[in-house]
């Protein structure tokens, strides 16, 4: 008898399981503004600029709604067409439209907003949403998703706006000192840190889903090195065995073997005549080496060499280097923008840009990029230029700068 009120139990629990997952998932929208006609797709992608639409709608009555089942919970993004246009190209430049990314799983999901106030797709790139601009409910996985991204945004808005405020000072003819580069970088240090410390606690709070690994798609190239490898053991089997898992965590491989605190990777390279050269016959122990990833078409990687040019001269013969790497096709191309732009250090590619493995090797989809190699040739920083590289001679080798100094004159 005993049994027999076990197994009835079970049954039901099974059927109650088995419904809750046909039932799916049903996301249901409400547009102020002029949306009316719109239409809206559902999404599938964690690349904003690569999006796979599985499901389209219009706007009826300032209503959209959105039906499906998952096997897995999902990030899936609602995005929104105020027009025809569906390239990224508009009739009036880049077409920006905008985006509500959820992390959908079986079950509710409700959304208010007006269409002028949801942010646009390109605001977005980096992962950063800000959900005080519309208004979602939906199951646990959302809620959490939710209060991540707002809890890293304040010390983000404020990272950004000293930024826009520093580099806006810097094109004035007041300018920025050596000890002005000294102050910003230290208070960009401390918020960035903050951001990077509650991404690292979100992502250990929800190891336990699909959720922190979508946290960790979103913000692992912020990590050392050891703190990356720490993240990635926190998450189950179960959790690491679905199809997300084994690709973000393949993807943290990637990440980790370029991070702060791992050594460089060695790449086969040619110099300007041709010849075979490796990147570690280029990077001398015991110095502080500057690898830039550069080309000549790139305009803000052209815009950065004059103060390359400064702080080469400044410091090279106290042990600091440059070694830059051109991600150009063509070898005319690159060797008369080395000609034209007079730099000295040493210069190396492969001329296959980004078809060959170097962005995939050193985890980077635009340039101008660098790395920071210290003496034991392990990579301490990322993206040191201008001021943070100013920041970072300095504390090495000292203040050599003129009084006159002004960063970007």
């Amino acid at each position: 008898m005993r049994m027999k009120t076990i197994c009835g139990v079970l049954l039901v629990v099974g059927a109650a399981f088995t419904a809750c997952q046909e039932q799916g998932y049903t996301i249901k929208g409400t547009l102020t503004g002029d949306a009316e006609g719109k239409t809206v797709y559902l999404c599938r992608g964690m690349n904003i600029f690569a999006l796979e639409g599985i499901d389209s709608t219009v706007v009826t009555n300032g209503q959209f709604e959105f039906t499906g089942t998952l096997a897995e919970p999902e990030l899936l993004t609602v995005k929104i067409f105020p027009d025809s246009t569906r390239s990224m190209q508009g009739e009036h430049g880049i077409a920006m439209r905008p985006i509500i990314p959820l992390i959908v799983e079986n079950g509710a999901y409700e959304i208010n907003a007006c269409l002028d106030s949801i942010p646009l797709d390109f605001m977005t790139y980096g992962g950063y949403y800000d959900y005080t601009k519309v208004g979602v409910k939906g199951p646990q996985m959302q809620t959490a998703y939710m209060d991540y991204q707002m809890n890293l945004n304040k010390a983000r808005s404020e990272k950004n706006e000293q930024s826009s405020q520093f580099y806006r000072r810097s094109r004035t003819d007041e300018g920025c000192t050596a000890d002005d580069c000294i102050a910003f970088v230290k208070q960009q240090d401390s918020l960035q840190n903050i951001i990077v410390g509650k991404a690292a606690d979100a992502i250990r709070q929800n190891a336990g889903s699909v959720v922190g690994l979508y946290m960790l798609s979103e913000r692992m190239s912020a990590f050392d090195a050891a703190t990356l490898g720490e993240l990635t053991q926190l998450f189950p089997e179960n959790v690491k065995n679905t199809v997300l898992g084994r690709e973000v965590l393949a993807k943290a491989d990637t990440v980790k073997a370029c991070a702060i605190g791992s050594p460089y990777i060695d790449l086969a390279q040619q110099d300007v005549e041709g010849n075979p050269v490796k990147l570690s016959e280029c990077i001398e122990p015991g110095k502080y080496t500057l690898v830039e990833f550069w080309a000549s078409w790139c305009g803000p990687c052209r815009g950065e060499i004059p103060h390359l040019k400064k702080v080469y001269e400044l410091y090279h013969a106290d042990g600091f280097n440059i070694v830059s790497i051109s991600m150009d096709a063509k070898k005319a191309d690159w060797t008369k923008a080395i000609e034209n732009e007079g730099m000295e250090w040493t210069q190396l590619s492969d001329l296959k840009a980004f078809e060959g493995p170097i962005h995939r090797l050193y985890n980077f989809d635009g340039i101008p990029y660098c790395v920071l190699v210290n003496p034991e040739g392990v990579i301490v920083h990322h993206n040191a230029r201008g001021p943070e590289l100013d920041n970072i001679l300095i504390a090495n080798y000292g203040n050599k700068f003129p009084a006159d100094y002004r960063l970007y004159k």
